[in-house]
Order: C-alpha cells, then structure tokens, then sequence
C-alpha cells in the first residue's frame, strides 16, 4: 500500500498477543467527524431497530448497526489507508468489509458487553470457513480506566475450539458468549489488558482474542466502533443465518480499495 507504512512490528505483536494497539492513528479532528456523524445518525434513524439496537431501557442507543452501509463518512472510514493498510499486511491481501458496529456505552447507562470470541458466531451462524479476518476498533472517544475500556485476554487466540451456544447474558443483544469457566482459566493462563488512549487510537484485534467490556458508570462516553475486515479468500460458503441488516450477503463484495490519507478531513465541509 503506498503513502502508508505500519510500524514493522505490527505483525510480530499481532501474531504473539492476537491485536496491536496503535495510540492515536487517526487525528483528533478526524475522530470528532465520525463522531458528529454518528450522533447524526442516532437522531436520523433511532426509531429503526434495523439501525440503532437500544439498551435494555428501550432509549439509550447501544449499537449503531453497519453505518458504513447508509453514511458516506463511515464508508470513507472504511476504506481509509491507515485501516486499510495494516489489514493487508496483517492478511497478506485484499480485504473486505464483512461488518461493522458502533457500541455506544453511554455515559451512565451504557451495559455490559459479556466475554466473547467473535468467530464462532462468524463459523456457526456465517459460514466463515476460517479467522483471517481482523476487527478494526476504533476508539470515537478518550477511553481511560473508568469508562467501560475493552478487556482483552492476550495471546487467547490460541483457543479456538470453543463454540458456545446464544445467550443473552442479561444484556440486549443475543450471541454466543463464553462461559464463565472457559474465561477463569484462560485469563489465569494469560491475564487481562484494558488499553487506554485518545480518541482516533485503533486496536487491531484477531477475532478469536477473548474479549468484554464492564458497564459505564462514569460521565463520559466510551463509543467504540468494531470494523471487522475479512480476506478476500475467505468468504462465506453459504448465506448467514442471522437478520441481513446485521450480516449481510457478502459474497459478491469486491475488495476495499484505499483512499487518500485525507478521505475525511476533506469532507469537513460538507459536515459542518
């Protein structure tokens, strides 16, 4: 990819701990045209259940459901060099978008999202035949200790025989989470991280790596989007079982294709 270079130990990082946290990779003033966008879009399309997945209260927005779908600012996220780049390098090829989400955590109110690997959902219920694929995750807000940071078990992408059933674990929103004994001994194998940093900072996550997030008592958001790109090679054998507002039909997706390393700084204009 030209005009954009990772750091030469994206690879070694992602492949020993399962994700590479990169501080601050996108600017603050990129980070603050996503975020207006998405308040746009909660005020535009809240009362849309095939949008905007609310918390238990029924008001509180949990998850913004494929923006890169409706928006031009998400899909110019999508496809931004600094994403699109380090995917590449860490698959070995062209990507696509297999789904996005942004995840809320308001301030105060915003729930728990139970521990979890995300790719026995992509196997069982997507037909992904295999984990190349990376989630993107994208922090819109300054993550510290307090707001709901993500907790990740480094190195837990090693364990990936473990195809739980659909539960709900109290929340919102149904998937197949990890029981409670598979997480103890997984994080006294290898413990638990919770990166921090700026808003526009990424963590590069294998889809495999145990993860959570606790609840978010604290008065500032901690909205987080996850960007999962998917090889080329490595499409779904045959059409999700979940709702197509939530997966949808990818095998005739052609690959991202980067843009310039302004793709939305230029569109602050329009924004505005």
């Amino acid at each position: 990819m030209k005009g954009f270079h990772m750091p030469s130990s994206l690879v070694s990082e992602y492949e020993t701990q399962g994700f590479a946290f990169r501080p601050g990779l996108l600017s603050t003033e990129e980070a603050r045209l996503i975020t207006g966008e998405l308040e746009r879009i909660i005020v535009r399309d809240g009362a849309d259940p095939q949008r905007v997945i609310m918390e238990k209260d029924g008001a509180t927005p949990r998850t913004v459901v494929n923006p890169h779908v409706h928006s031009e600012v998400f899909d110019r996220l999508v496809r931004h060099p600094a994403l699109v780049s380090a995917v590449e390098e860490l698959l070995g090829e062209e990507v696509y978008v297999f789904q996005s989400g942004v995840n809320c955590k308001a301030a105060f109110n915003g729930d728990v999202w139970f521990w979890h690997q995300d790719y026995p959902a992509y196997y069982r219920d997507d037909h992904i035949p295999l984990p190349r694929m990376v989630n993107a995750l994208i922090f819109f807000d300054d993550v510290n200790s307090m707001n709901g940071p993500l907790m990740m078990v480094p190195g837990s992408h090693q364990l990936t025989d473990d195809m739980p059933e659909n539960t709900d674990q109290g929340t919102s929103y149904s998937f197949r989470y990890t029981s409670p004994d598979v997480i103890k001994e997984q994080v006294r194998l290898r413990g638990v991280v919770a990166p921090t940093g700026p808003a526009g900072s990424v963590i590069f996550m294998n889809v495999n790596v145990l993860h959570g997030s606790a609840g978010n008592l604290s008065p500032w958001s901690r909205r987080m989007m996850t960007l999962t790109y998917n090889a080329m090679s490595n499409k779904a054998t045959s059409p999700s079982i979940r709702p197509r507002h939530i997966v949808y039909e990818d095998r005739d997706l052609p690959p991202i294709k980067a843009m310039k390393r302004d793709c939305l700084t230029s569109l602050a204009g329009a924004t505005a």
